[in-house]
């Protein structure tokens, strides 16, 4: 609307003041209505300079302040939402904003009343009212709240600062566009800013600082803001630290301490998600002093109270109330060490230290001790580091091997325990040892239980001892003459598994152990040929988990599918090569396979029936489609050995197959 008389111009100046005298006397419907409240909105939108002059900003300050008053209803804000409110709100708050900058000490608080009243004005409008915070988010008030947010009075005084994080708080609650437009304008870092204990005598803008982050944090341009401003998570970190300090100092009275409470749940819950999801982020940690500070917020969680914790009720009931929590920090401490930029950590000798000490100090079941070795396990990730555990720290391994990785364990401690046992068994040096322990014993043990990734862990642990010196004394463990072995417990959870990594990985193990006790004997003297006799006399059945895997996963997995010919090889001369020729036959093979219909299909079956080892065997040989070269030349080496082998046999199908079918392509 555009006014041009002078006398038009006096009376809606006057509209104002009309406005806040009649609302005194008005009920709140009245107040609103378009007769008494558009005259007002006319003169906010079309005279700024005016309802800012020096002789007029207090009233303006006051009527805003009424303003803010009547909008507490939720019909009320939507009718207020159908007006230029949001309009003139913004227009003025970012007309305040400017001001401010430069206006002289003397007249900064009638300023500073004027923003007060302008932002609660601004929260009240847009609580749990959409179409406010559209208006809003149009005239860009989000991005000047954000800016506002930097401010010394805010960052400074208690009233000013509740007022603008409530504004941003409730502009931004479910309105992904204006949550965007104030973290463009840095309000996250306001939040953290705000958030340091030096500030807590600000506490009450606490709780809306805190809501407020945590809204903001769920924004998707959230992480953007994180990995671009390095300081924010560390910030973060360090405010929840110092929380946590002072929590445990009990300094802090009954209402501080309430405060800080939320402001520590709000900080860590943020941070988790952040570090969970950001790889950037959890780079920007991989401080020996940022990991020492979450060791210290996890101890914290360890012992505190659990009346004082908020957030469990997701927590089951054998679960200590804090469980959750103490999880959460447990991803964290991993997550950062699992970043090639933490390996450098190990070599700290205060990080050392902590890692150490707390896995000797606390019990075997102590959320601190299995992150701790958890943490462990993302350092073995370079031969220097493995090989310096194992020679320095030899008691320490022990004790993993014999009080972590046992069935009495914790199952966390004993998935912790033995991927870090894992990893230490790749330098060649450790394995002797390692052996020397009982490491090979507690893996084989592991064999069939029923927790799959430390299964998975012991199989690999085997699979490495049985490469290098302590080759001899991993067979033994494995292999004896009762069908309980180890060695026959691993090849039931091969045969019965539907885990593809377990049956996959199992039967490397099978095929390793065939390779040691049936080729490499000589080169361990003559100590493995009783193994070899047990072996032989368990009647295990070495053949159908080779011949499974060739089958089954050879066109994913190429060099198991080598590892299995080669293994079948072995066995074909060392006089198994009936057991092979038998599964020549499709009818014999595909017992093999009961759980499997014979019409099943996925995306990864070819047009050929892979349930037939017959079939594949000669895709092998003749190299149709994509074969390994390695493959092919294993392939016709085992059907040269089974042609060798089986000269003096009763002719039977499979070996009629072999004979007519196979040989040939040779």
């Amino acid at each position: 609307m555009v006014v041009s008389t002078k006398v038009q111009r006096e009376q809606i100046a006057s509209a104002a003041t009309r406005w806040l005298t009649q609302a005194e006397e008005q009920t709140v419907e009245e107040a609103v209505s378009s007769a008494s409240l558009n005259p007002l909105l006319i003169y906010l939108t079309t005279q700024p300079d005016h309802a800012l002059s020096t002789s007029h900003i207090v009233n303006t300050a006051k009527t805003f302040k009424a303003l803010a008053d009547i909008s507490r209803s939720l019909e009320i804000r939507k009718q207020l939402a159908q007006t230029d409110l949001a309009l003139a709100s913004s227009s003025l708050l970012q007309r305040t904003e400017q001001e401010l900058s430069k206006v002289p000490n003397e007249q900064r608080a009638e300023w500073v009343f004027l923003l007060v009243q302008l932002l609660r004005s601004i929260c009240n409008q847009s609580a749990d009212c959409d179409e406010a915070r559209a208006k809003l988010c149009e005239s860009e008030a989000p991005a000047c709240i954000g800016r506002i947010l930097w401010l010394d009075e805010v960052q400074g005084d208690a009233v000013v600062a509740q007022a603008a994080f409530a504004a941003a708080l409730n502009v931004a609650l479910d309105s992904a566009d204006c949550a965007q437009l104030l973290i463009q304008a840095d309000a996250i870092g306001a939040c953290l800013n705000m958030l340091r204990v030096e500030k807590i005598q600000l506490k009450q803008a606490w709780p809306a600082c805190s809501m407020g982050l945590d809204t903001l944090c769920e924004h998707e341009q959230a992480m953007a803001a994180f990995e671009q401003h390095p300081q924010m998570a560390q910030t973060m970190l360090q405010s929840l630290y110092d929380i946590v300090q002072l929590l445990e100092s009990n300094t802090a009275d009954d209402d501080v301490a309430g405060v800080l409470r939320g402001a520590r749940r709000t900080l860590f819950w943020c941070l988790s998600e952040i570090l969970e999801k950001s790889s950037q982020a959890r780079q920007q940690l991989c401080l020996a002093e940022d990991l020492l500070k979450m060791f210290a917020v996890l101890k914290h969680y360890s012992s505190a109270d659990q009346n004082e914790e908020e957030e469990e009720e997701s927590a089951s009931a054998n679960d200590s109330p804090n469980s959750r929590t103490i999880d959460a920090v447990s991803r964290m401490l991993v997550g950062v060490t699992g970043e090639d930029h933490a390996l450098a950590l190990f070599d700290n000798r205060q990080v050392q230290s902590q890692l150490l000490d707390t896995i000797r100090t606390y019990p075997v079941k102590s959320p601190l001790a299995t992150t701790a070795v958890l943490c462990l396990g993302n350092f073995a990730r370079t031969d220097t580091h493995c090989e310096q555990l194992v020679s320095e720290h030899s008691d320490l391994v022990k004790q993993l091997v014999h009080n972590w990785l046992t069935s009495a364990a914790d199952v966390r401690a004993r998935h912790a325990a033995s991927g870090l046992l894992k990893n230490l068994c790749l330098p060649l040096p450790n394995r002797t040892t390692l052996a020397s322990l009982g490491l090979p014993e507690a893996a084989a043990s592991a064999i069939d239980t029923a927790v799959v990734p430390v299964q998975a862990n012991a199989i690999g642990i085997l699979r490495h001892l049985l490469s290098g010196p302590a080759a001899a004394e991993t067979v033994r463990c494995l292999v004896d003459s009762s069908a309980s072995s180890a060695f026959g417990k691993l090849l039931e959870t091969v045969r019965t598994t539907d885990i593809d990594a377990i049956r996959c990985e199992g039967t490397r193990l099978v095929a390793a152990t065939v390779k040691r006790i049936y080729v490499r004997r000589d080169n361990l003297g003559d100590s493995l040929q009783d193994v070899q006799a047990a072996m032989d006399s368990a009647g295990f059945d070495l053949v159908a988990p080779l011949v499974r895997l060739v089958v089954l996963d050879g066109q994913r997995h190429p060099l198991l599918q080598q590892e299995a010919l080669v293994a079948l090889s072995i066995l074909a001369a060392a006089g198994r090569a009936s057991d092979i020729v038998r599964l020549l036959d499709p009818t014999d093979c595909a017992e093999l396979f009961p759980s499997l219909p014979s019409d099943a299909s996925s995306e990864e079956e070819s047009s050929e029936p892979q349930l037939a080892f017959v079939e594949v065997l000669k895709k092998l040989v003749r190299q149709d489609g994509p074969v390994w070269p390695q493959s092919a030349l294993q392939a016709k080496s085992l059907v040269a050995q089974l042609q060798a082998a089986t000269k003096d046999l009763a002719v039977s199908n499979g070996l009629s197959i072999l004979r007519s079918d196979i040989v040939p392509l040779l």
